[in-house]
């Protein structure tokens, strides 16, 4: 998606039907920045991700207190909601387990954009 130019906000508004609200968890900015610092294309995904948040407006929400494991504050971010929420991710194993919990995710596809598996949104 990125080496196409394509706009991520039009693809979120494509993918999910109704309004939507982007927040980020702090523990998603940490490990972006950890990973960034890493090497390989791991590094220049973890710095296209911060790029864009830099530029976003997103909401960063601090992560509640219990797991320090990120997919595990993901997970637990999402079933504490009152609002549904989905995750986005390329993570595989997060995939599954957002799964195994009816969590929504999205996911991007090279030729198809963004993939919302079984989001429901109330109206």
């Amino acid at each position: 998606m990125l080496r196409q130019h394509r706009d991520l906000e039009e693809e979120i508004k494509t993918a999910i039907p109704g309004g939507t609200r982007t927040v980020v968890l702090d523990l998603v900015v940490l490990e972006l920045e950890r990973l960034a610092r890493g090497s390989g294309n791991v590094r220049t995904w973890a710095n296209a991700a911060l790029a864009y948040l830099a530029k976003g407006n997103f909401s960063i929400v601090e992560h509640r207190p219990g797991p320090t494991d990120v997919d595990a504050s993901l997970v637990q971010f999402a079933l504490s909601e009152k609002t549904p929420t989905a995750i986005a991710t390329i993570d595989r194993q997060l995939r599954v387990a957002l799964d195994s919990f009816d969590i929504p995710a999205i996911s991007p596809r090279a030729r198809f954009g963004l993939i919302a598996k079984s989001i429901r949104l109330a109206t």
